[in-house]
């Protein structure tokens, strides 16, 4: 039987979220909290091991403000960072975003209205939008953020917990976080949609969000994205057709060395498969951000996350087979329906 979230206007409210070595972001986040039109009863951070003064700035804020509250959980991931979270929080409804984040003063207010409007609801995915502070993370965000060039779909969008509410039933119910695998965003989703409950989508309900600031930390990101796709297979297609075309242009390079005729077709290749593939995006992303060489910036940002996407896959995939199917118990426990709540009982 599914639970309502039968919220209220005075439905409490916890705010969870995760930090790592974001001093300057969790600062920008915890002062875009004061201007919250509804701000949330409580808020819970949990540090997973923080030596940049993040934990400075998060404990003068709490000294001001004591609905928040800091958890500190040295060597934690992300997933039992948010898993730990939830389980401390006191509110029935959880909003959920990242320390990195601002938020738009009606952002809380906005996310929590769907269940007040409808006690059905159990999750709400809500809005984000790039705030760069130099052309290149601008780039990065349009080719790499869902919703900037094309508007987003509610049916199909799955969003990450940078702007994201659920009721704390929903959660205990799904099993919670994975916390076997980097990044958890778009299994916890998978696990959710499998679950059939009522979802809204807040396209008012916005956050500000800053894309990477250079090549070298988008292919870090990218490489830390795949780890989840290497370990559970899942939606492999696109890095699968990547490394193929990536294996067919490099032996065809080689094999130049036997004969100049292959270098011409290992150069045609690279063109067809990681230029003239991208070309369209490309023009379309220079255009919007009508910027010097955006066209080419565009194209180096693509392929730099080609190479995390094929460096992280290649490696969880080895993982993967050495742990002889570890991985894939543990996903088939966690999208097992007759296994609800047995991650969360063995914690």
């Amino acid at each position: 039987m599914t639970s309502k979230s039968t919220a209220t206007p005075t439905t409490t409210v916890s705010l969870v979220t995760t930090v790592l070595n974001e001093r300057e972001g969790c600062d920008v986040f915890l002062q875009s909290l004061i201007h919250q039109t509804r701000r949330p009863d409580e808020v819970v951070v949990v540090d997973g091991g923080s030596t940049d003064g993040t934990l400075d700035v998060i404990r003068a804020h709490s000294q001001r403000d004591p609905s928040i509250r800091l958890i500190e959980a040295p060597g934690c991931n992300i997933g039992q960072g948010r898993n730990l979270g939830v389980k401390n929080a006191t509110g029935r409804i959880i909003v959920s975003t990242d320390t990195g984040c601002r938020l738009e003063p009606q952002w809380c207010q906005k996310i929590v209205q769907p269940f007040i409007d409808d006690p059905e609801v159990e999750f709400v995915g809500g809005t984000y939008k790039i705030e760069s502070h130099s052309s290149l993370e601008e780039i990065i965000g349009a080719v790499t953020m869902r919703g900037v060039l094309d508007p987003i779909d509610p049916e199909t969008f799955n969003p990450s917990c940078r702007s994201m509410a659920y009721t704390k039933d929903l959660w205990q119910r799904s099993g919670g976080f994975p916390e076997w695998t980097p990044v958890d965003d778009n299994l916890f989703n998978l696990r959710i949609r499998q679950m059939n409950v009522r979802r809204a989508h807040a396209a008012d309900a916005i956050v500000h969000w800053r894309p990477r600031p250079t090549l070298k930390s988008l292919y870090k990101q990218f490489r830390v994205y795949a780890s989840t796709t290497g370990h559970t297979q899942l939606d492999a297609g696109a890095t699968r057709y990547n490394l193929r075309n990536i294996a067919i242009t490099v032996c065809l390079l080689a094999a130049g060395f036997l004969h100049p005729a292959f270098w011409i077709a290992g150069a045609a290749s690279f063109l067809y498969f990681f230029v003239y593939n991208y070309h369209s995006k490309c023009r379309r992303v220079a255009k919007r951000c009508k910027l010097t060489n955006a066209y080419e910036l565009a194209m180096l940002v693509h392929w730099t996350v080609v190479a995390g996407d094929a460096v992280g896959y290649l490696h969880a995939t080895w993982q993967r087979i050495r742990r002889n199917g570890w991985y894939a118990k543990m996903l088939q426990q966690y999208l097992n329906p007759e296994s609800t709540g047995q991650q969360l009982a063995a914690q």
